[in-house]
């Protein structure tokens, strides 16, 4: 995010091979980022999903300006504490329920 630039995330992302990228926005200029690093984890052929929360984001905000950017799954968590939950759910085949 704002805080820890795009590459570094993705860079990160690979080393680890993750199942799922998580981006969280405090600040309004974090949702700018956030579109930016779905932009770019398009443009370098990312396949996991993209979860999203923190205080300035919404779900109408994910699906206008972030669903459009990434095809393969951008999910807005409302809350932190759903997050294990959500990431549960999609790894096991709910992910489909999730981006409807």
């Amino acid at each position: 995010g704002v805080m820890v630039p795009c590459d570094k995330i993705l860079e990160r992302a690979i080393e680890e091979k993750v199942d799922v990228i998580g981006l969280s926005g405090l600040i309004t200029p974090s949702l700018d980022e956030m579109v930016y690093v779905a932009e770019q984890m398009k443009a370098r052929n990312f396949k996991v999903p993209l979860m999203i929360g923190g205080a300035t984001t919404s779900k109408r905000h994910t699906a206008v300006k972030l669903a459009t950017k990434y095809d393969h799954g951008v999910i807005h968590v409302l809350d932190a504490s759903r997050s294990c939950t959500v990431v549960s759910s999609v790894l096991s085949g709910e992910k489909k329920a999730y981006l409807e």
